[in-house]
């Protein structure tokens, strides 16, 4: 059994980072906004809001299509296959992005193999 720790791509931080990011701004624009909702509504916050979740919400799209170097060859993967659930030892059965969870047990992918030089490692 090898205790190696697996090495990580940082796909999931993608969609971490752009929920903090988003959590942060909301919370920046609710905090720093006057009590009056008239006052609030013509601020430069609110009108900044349609923008940025305009913003976030292509990112999300843009990031989980933005494909996978692998760490151990450092070949260039897709993101959207027929992956393999370890949890519940079932194929998807059509090709769906890594980041989303699986048809039958609604875990989430934590590692992925390399189509190229077959090592297991961290998304």
């Amino acid at each position: 059994m090898d205790d190696q720790a697996l090495r990580t791509v940082s796909f999931h931080f993608r969609f971490k980072f752009l929920a903090i990011t988003t959590i942060a701004f909301l919370l920046y624009v609710i905090l720093s906004s006057s009590s009056e909702f008239d006052q609030f509504a013509s601020s430069m916050q609110f009108k900044l809001m349609g923008p940025y979740f305009i913003c976030a919400g292509i990112l999300y799209f843009v990031f989980r299509k933005f494909p996978v170097k692998c760490p151990y060859c450092h070949k260039t993967m897709p993101t959207k296959k027929d992956w393999h659930c370890p949890d519940c030892d079932k194929t998807q059965g059509k090709d769906r992005f890594l980041m989303e969870k699986c048809i039958h047990c609604k875990q989430i992918l934590a590692t992925s193999v390399c189509d190229h030089c077959k090592q297991e490692f961290r998304l």
